[in-house]
């Protein structure tokens, strides 16, 4: 009865399974495309925030505080931060929209008209920052919820292949193995032994059964939560491109707005100029650590998406060298980097700014704002390789102060294989070159010097020499 029941089990768990294998086999297409017809419900000036999955939707409160309850414990964001600052700009735009139609075209109000326009300007660009913001968060949950499905994935294929050896071994013994085995028995001592050899393994197949069942439903818990998130993303992106729009129609609509825009512009690429070129110069002087190419924004991104794809490569030829040598009983040592980067700023989530075009220049990395001193922990193990110490500029500022390439006080540190780690804008180097540092070790606090308009943390990851998006590489639960 014993071996029936399990092998009923066995068949249970084949069919159930084979329903939902298909789900291990999708992959998330970063390309995330915009209907026309989303684009097109974004003409009108009147602005109404878009519903999405950070906003509630059509879900209950109590609903929305679970999720985000859960989504808290397994990334440490709270991205409901910038739904609120959404919320507050919207509520904005909404006044200012009902003050505007309340001045008409002639002279004597044309002034307090284009103060209006202004501020409403102001507040589209903020509303465009929080959301770059915003989505660049989503985009390290999405892809630390990712990584986490693929190693689930693995270990129910581990399961599987397990299993099926175990199917092997009881075919080979053929299905009246464990009569045989008790009619064998010489003794009454040596049929309760027997007995309880049988109820062993069969408390071992179920154990394997349970446990893969198990695996199987948190796969599909993390696939439902990762769907999720792709689908708030998707809304912000679709916002981000509305308010742009809406932002090229406000800057068309009053000639005095246009000759504004180009005064400002001509500031930004005088003042871009000198930045670019200063970080030439400094990645110059840093040839074989530091290298860039494009120039201009969709250049650079080419560029970028160009060497995730070597990275990406590279990163899993590592990954499994690594994973072959533990499940061979070795231990990788304290200083040897894993490939995996964690979070180099425990505690603090929040994101203010990602890779891409920024302010008419390039950002590089991802920017991580906390209060002043906040300890900068290696994201993964590596050798120091440079450090500069000399800026003392360690305030907010609108330009460059000079010091390390727009970097300020910074740290770099060799994982081998042509991977570095860039920690920029310190207030205090706690390393010094050619220090072996473990993944987790504090190597400096937070600041502000360099290119920095506050305190935050500049983390750059490259591969050989090139930016990556560390949105695509950093695990926050790391």
């Amino acid at each position: 009865m014993n071996r029936l029941y399990s092998l009923k089990r066995i068949l249970t768990f084949i069919i159930a399974f084979a329903v939902t294998a298909g789900i291990a086999g999708s992959s998330y297409n970063s390309s995330l495309k915009i209907t026309s017809a989303d684009t097109e419900s974004s003409q009108g000036e009147d602005y109404s925030y878009t519903e999405s999955v950070a906003d509630g939707g059509q879900q209950s409160d109590e609903q929305t505080e679970n999720d985000d309850n859960s989504q808290e414990e397994s990334t440490g964001f709270d991205i409901t931060q910038y739904a609120e600052q959404l919320r507050e700009l919207s509520k904005k735009q909404t006044e200012i929209n009902e003050q505007l139609d309340q001045y008409d075209e002639d002279i004597e109000k044309s002034e307090k008209k284009q103060k209006l326009l202004k501020e409403k300007i102001d507040s589209i660009n903020d509303e465009i920052d929080v959301l770059n913001s915003y989505m660049t968060a989503l985009e390290l949950q999405i892809n630390t919820n990712q990584r986490n499905i693929d190693k689930k994935q693995a270990e129910i294929n581990k399961g599987i292949e397990d299993f099926k050896q175990r199917l092997r071994a009881m075919y080979i013994a053929g299905s009246d193995s464990y009569t045989t085995m008790l009619l064998e028995s010489d003794s009454f001592y040596d049929i309760l032994m027997r007995l309880e050899l049988i109820k062993r393994v069969a408390h071992h197949d179920d154990t394997i059964i349970d446990n893969l069942i198990k695996l199987k439903t948190e796969y599909e818990d993390m696939q439902k939560t990762l769907d999720k998130q792709k689908a708030e993303y998707d809304a912000q992106y679709t916002q981000y491109t509305q308010q742009k729009d809406m932002l090229s129609q406000l800057y068309r609509s009053s000639t005095k707005t246009q000759q504004e825009l180009k005064a400002k512009q001509k500031k930004l690429r005088e003042q871009n100029e000198a930045y670019e070129e200063e970080r030439e110069q400094f990645e110059g002087s840093l040839s074989g650590i530091l290298k860039s190419s494009g120039s201009g924004g969709t250049a650079r991104d080419n560029e970028v998406s160009a060497t995730m794809a070597l990275a990406d490569v590279k990163l899993e030829e590592l990954h499994k060298e690594i994973n072959d040598r533990l499940d061979k009983g070795e231990k990788l040592g304290d200083t040897e980097p894993d490939y995996y980067f964690a979070w180099p700023v425990p505690g603090a989530y929040s994101v203010s700014s990602g890779v891409g075009a920024r302010w008419g220049s390039y950002h590089t990395g991802l920017d991580i704002p906390a209060a002043h001193g906040t300890p900068i922990h290696a994201s993964c193990s590596g050798k120091v390789i440079k450090i500069n110490t000399t800026c003392t500029h360690d305030y907010g500022k609108e330009e460059s102060c000079g010091c390390g390439g727009g970097y300020g006080n910074y740290v770099i540190i060799d994982h081998g294989n042509e991977f570095i780690t860039l920690y920029g804008h310190l207030t205090e180097v706690d390393v010094e070159i050619g220090d072996e540092v473990k993944k987790g070790d504090v190597i400096g606090k937070m600041g502000s010097t360099g290119f920095s308009t506050g305190d935050h943390l500049h983390i750059e990851i490259r591969y050989q020499g090139y930016i990556l998006n560390p949105a695509f590489y950093l695990d926050v639960t790391q």
